[in-house]
């Protein structure tokens, strides 16, 4: 009887099988400068991170919401560690944002991108983050011409 039912389990494994699960696409961070517009007033450095990984900019209208966003100069694939905090989230995606006028940067670029850098220090090598900042400061000069750095007084960092 045994024998009979060990004999049934393999036919029935080897007819249906276990199927391998769907490989899943592993999801983008989107560095870019903030589009102003109507509701965008304030320039910024905008970081978009997926959230899901069927809607993501894979599909024709996810691809034109981003666009409508921001310039995208950067791509990345999200760390292990920030793909875990996305499964917890309901947008397609999230967004942050390093404002050129807060008063820590005070329209400085050299600033929101060292600002930009620190954050991505746990997640990003320093070799990506330096091709992230240099993308994100060729893009900036390029749209803004005559763009001179401001003088900053003397400031003391207690990192």
């Amino acid at each position: 009887m045994e024998a009979v039912t060990i004999e049934k389990l393999r036919m029935l494994e080897a007819k249906h099988g276990t199927k391998p699960a769907p490989k899943k696409r592993r999801l983008k961070v989107f560095y870019g400068w903030a589009r102003l517009g109507k509701v965008r007033k304030r320039e910024s450095i905008s970081i978009i991170f997926e959230n899901e990984e069927g809607a993501g900019c894979e599909t024709q209208r996810s691809h034109k919401t981003l666009k409508k966003m921001q310039d995208t100069v950067f791509e990345r694939f999200q760390t292990d560690e920030e793909a875990q905090d996305a499964s917890f989230c309901r947008q397609v995606f999230t967004e942050y944002c390093v404002f050129m006028d807060e008063k820590s940067v005070n329209g400085s670029l050299e600033k929101a991108l060292q600002i930009n850098s620190e954050r991505d220090k746990n997640h990003v090598s320093k070799q990506v983050r330096k091709e992230i900042a240099d993308k994100l400061r060729t893009s900036f000069l390029t749209s803004h011409q005559g763009y001179v750095e401001p003088i900053r007084q003397l400031e003391f960092d207690f990192l």
